[in-house]
């Protein structure tokens, strides 16, 4: 005795009536084993004579016709009876010798064939009608993609779920096979996973248009499933299993990209950059397919991040270039839905960024900043005055020295310039004293005196002003822009270590 399970209708796909023997063969579904062997000695006869098979059924004729290929492999499938069996599932039931509804549908008239399956009339069992309109508007619907047939079909089949007494012809049919594969439970086994056979279809076309970028088609096929009346469970296994792949092969890609980048570090951020270009279209079909919250989304859409962002840190430990890094780490930011990865990714972009600025020339924003060059800018803040209980007056404040990163050139440039004052006060001041001494030995003794003594005041204001400002204005606005000296001045600091006044 049988007692293994058939897994009937798990090959089906959107080629089912494409690809369905009656159709391709253009034999019925009482077809005896007689007329299946009479139509394949036609098909090799017409082979030999190198003829077309002029097969295919007359009821929804195929375009292009099938050729002598697909009718011999047709051939083959009906001699399987547990394929027959599900193949009689999805093509159309005679309900009497001369079926008035077929013959309308073998003529073209498929609006007559409609409205004598709504209303069957005697003679023509409700059960096969029902089943029969549900074939034609799936059929059509593939063939076609109207969207109003797919609403059809799936109202049709739910239907003819809902048929016991289809159901019981479906037994019936399953005891006259002689097959043990094909037990008692055949039509009830059947029964039980044609909702989950349908939906895949539809999910697997809802996929397939979601990767051609017909995102509105995907999301209609999508509202359709979940509007069909079958069980909420069902459509979300059949959405789920549709685009496994699709995850797989992004998770693989992700994988690969973190293997690849750790493996040789300097490739990290065109590997990042790859699998963020790979990611995209996929993770929008998918929004297009499942909810924005659904667990699979989310977790594929952090796991793409956390990869993306983890080879270019790579890359940037590897080769100190961290430019590039920032624009992966803003999409990887985008693409994170977990506050855990979106906190990583936020954490390390402000270090890249903290990099990039500290890694170029503030002054001139192109040569990278060479260590020890940096402009040393004294600051001072948080000042707190207080009378003590001796009524004298305290002065508190705290102090700081932010380095400005500068390259080679600009602290050259700037040496230069401190040189060139100190040489121009050096030499007004001088000027100015030997002016001085030459007036003392005039009548103007007095003049000469003063002038002699404002040259040491002179001497002195160049010194200090030679020393804390080697900038040419245009250079101090660049440097008031640095973003920690702006925190600082938004803050209430100013430069100097000290506040003015105190000693």
């Amino acid at each position: 005795m049988n007692t293994t399970k058939t897994p009937y209708l798990n090959q089906i796909g959107p080629d089912l009536y494409r690809e369905n023997p009656f159709r391709v063969t253009g034999l019925a579904v009482d077809a005896t084993a007689r007329d299946i062997r009479r139509r394949s000695e036609e098909l090799q006869v017409k082979a030999k004579l190198g003829t077309a098979p002029g097969t295919g059924s007359p009821l929804l004729p195929l375009d292009p016709p099938p050729d002598a290929d697909a009718a011999q492999r047709a051939i083959q499938r009906l001699r399987d009876p547990v394929r027959r069996l599900e193949d009689e599932l999805f093509w159309f039931w005679p309900s009497q010798n001369d079926d008035e509804a077929l013959n309308a549908l073998r003529d073209g008239r498929i609006e007559d064939a409609e409205q004598l399956w709504t209303n069957p009339g005697p003679g023509r069992p409700s059960a096969v009608a029902a089943h029969n309109l549900a074939v034609l508007a799936h059929a059509r619907a593939l063939d076609d993609d109207d969207p109003k047939l797919w609403k059809q079909a799936l109202r049709h089949w739910r239907t003819t779920l809902n048929t016991d007494a289809f159901w019981d012809l479906v037994a019936a049919r399953a005891r006259t096979a002689d097959d043990p594969r094909i037990g008692p439970g055949a039509a009830a086994e059947l029964r039980e996973r044609l909702p989950a056979a349908l939906l895949s279809i539809s999910a697997r076309l809802a996929v397939q248009e979601s990767q051609d970028g017909e995102h509105e088609k995907a999301s209609a096929h999508v509202d359709l499933m979940r509007g069909s009346g079958f069980h909420a469970d069902l459509v979300d296994t059949a959405l789920r299993d549709a685009v496994n792949p699709d995850v797989s092969r992004l998770r693989s890609q992700s994988r690969t990209a973190l293997e690849r980048a750790d493996a040789t570090p300097e490739t990290g951020y065109g590997e990042a950059i790859r699998l963020l270009e790979r990611a995209d279209p996929v993770l929008a079909g998918l929004s297009t397919i499942l909810p924005s919250d659904h667990s699979i989304l989310e977790g594929l859409r952090d796991e793409i991040a956390d990869s993306a962002m983890r080879c270019v840190i790579l890359y940037g430990n590897e080769t100190d270039d961290w430019h590039p890094a920032e624009g992966v780490l803003e999409r990887a930011e985008k693409t994170a839905v977990s506050a855990n990865i979106r906190t990583r990714i936020a954490e390390n972009l402000e270090t890249v960024r903290e990099n990039q600025v500290y890694a170029t020339c503030w002054f001139c924003k192109e040569h990278p900043s060479h260590d020890g060059s940096g402009f040393k800018v004294k600051m001072h803040g948080e000042v707190n005055e207080e009378i003590t209980e001796y009524y004298t007056r305290r002065i508190t404040w705290r102090k700081l020295t932010i380095s400005v990163p500068r390259c080679t050139a600009c602290t050259s440039a700037h040496r230069t310039r401190r040189a060139k004052v100190w040489a121009y006060g050096l030499g007004s001041n001088v000027a100015l004293f030997m002016l001085g001494l030459v007036l003392t030995s005039t009548d103007a003794f007095g003049a000469g005196i003063v002038l002699m003594i404002l040259t040491f005041a002179g001497f002195a204001f160049t010194t200090g002003f030679a020393a804390t400002t080697p900038l040419s204005r245009d250079a101090q606005d660049v440097l008031h822009a640095f973003p920690a000296i702006q925190e600082k001045f938004k803050a209430g600091w100013t430069f100097g270590h000290k506040p003015p006044g105190v000693q």
